[in-house]
């Protein structure tokens, strides 16, 4: 005999993970890595595919779409996958940061913008590399600048109360290692 409880415990919702941190810090390169070794689902940057981005035009209504449409294949996404979680190459947050660097406001001011927080599972905020790869849509080649725009990663990730664990600068084998640990440490996948 199945009770109500039981049937609630039959279906879940898949975790969204969701890699973040400033530009060159390795998010691109480690999603594929993590999404393969847990058969989950992942969705790349979108502003890489954004016109306006490519060519330095980009508003500040244009990272408010941008997060639509983000948040539109999350949905999408979840809503057709049975895997236990989804990868996301960057969000909202990064958006705030980019948004309020560059406009002085944040895409999350918007109430409705500001909700996606809640159904992020757990941020992987990496740690910038060192070395500069050039890439149409990075901004701040010097390594300090980029610390410095780290470092307001983690203040709001702190300040909104948000599950983080920090990636550390490691050899690529070693820090998807290290992310699968500490998944795997705080959920069941």
């Amino acid at each position: 005999m199945s009770s109500p409880q039981k049937a609630l415990d039959v279906t879940h919702k898949p975790l969204r993970i969701v890699l973040t941190g400033v530009e060159n810090s390795g998010k691109s390169t480690l999603i594929k890595p993590l999404a393969e070794r847990f058969k989950w689902p992942y969705i790349l940057e979108l502003c890489r595919e954004n016109e306006e981005v490519l060519h330095g035009e980009e508003t500040f209504k244009t990272l408010q779409e941008l997060h639509k449409d983000n948040e539109n294949e999350v949905v999408k996404l979840l809503s057709h996958t049975n895997a236990k979680g989804i990868f996301c190459d960057t969000g909202i947050l990064a958006l705030d940061v980019w948004s309020e660097l560059v406009f002085g406001k944040e895409v999350s001011e918007d109430k409705a913008q500001s909700a996606s927080d809640s159904a992020v599972d757990l941020y992987l905020l990496c740690a910038t590399v060192k070395e500069w790869e050039p890439d149409p849509i990075r901004l701040f080649p010097d390594y300090n600048k980029r610390v410095a725009v780290n470092a307001l990663f983690r203040e709001k990730l702190e300040n909104r109360g948000l599950a983080y664990i920090f990636v550390p600068i490691l050899p690529k084998e070693e820090r998807v290692d290290f992310i699968e640990q500490e998944i795997r440490s705080r959920f069941d996948v």
